[in-house]
């Protein structure tokens, strides 16, 4: 009788963890990078598929500089861009919140040197480094050591079935 009960409590004990763990899961979403984002001739807008967007919520893309940076200013914030992948490249985000309100943005934490993120319950954006919150739909900081530094906004907008982001305020250029 007493290793039946045991057993029963074991049972028991690994469904309320699976079920834990089913919800965490759900609970968080992960970002997705968008391999072939379009870029205009002149290298200040990336437009890409609202459709990719939708489906993944939380989008990331890496943009080639034109000319390698290590760092750029904007919005008088100093985004270390040498810290990731030696300058090289443009981080950008974008995101799909609950109230599909579309944000657009360079994917940084820069006091921490971050370039990761994550979506907590489809509230909160989180620093995967320093696990700063923002709520999603305003970027407003809620907790963590970050929260005056989210990513900062860049342009966009909705063109038929592509989002355009506009890059012309970094005064920088992107590589197809």
């Amino acid at each position: 009788m007493r290793f039946r009960a045991s057993y029963i409590i074991l049972l028991a004990a690994m469904f309320l963890v699976a079920i834990a763990l089913l919800y965490f899961q759900s609970s968080i979403r992960a970002g997705s990078f968008y391999l072939s984002p379009t870029i205009s001739p002149d290298g200040t807008k990336v437009y890409v598929p609202l459709s990719f967007v939708k489906e993944q919520r939380l989008v990331f893309l890496d943009l080639k500089i034109e000319n390698r940076l290590n760092e750029i200013t904007y919005k008088g914030r100093t985004i270390p861009l040498s810290l990731y992948k030696d300058g090289e490249y443009l981080p950008l985000v974008i995101i799909l919140t609950q109230s599909r309100k579309i944000i657009s943005g360079i994917r940084v934490c820069e006091p921490c040197g971050s370039f990761s993120f994550h979506i907590i319950q489809e509230k909160y954006l989180d620093c995967d480094a320093c696990h700063t919150r923002w709520d999603v739909e305003s970027l407003k900081g809620i907790s963590g050591a970050c929260t005056n530094y989210p990513p900062p906004e860049l342009p966009s907008s909705l063109m038929e079935d592509l989002i355009e982001i506009d890059l012309s305020s970094l005064e920088i250029r992107v590589k197809p």
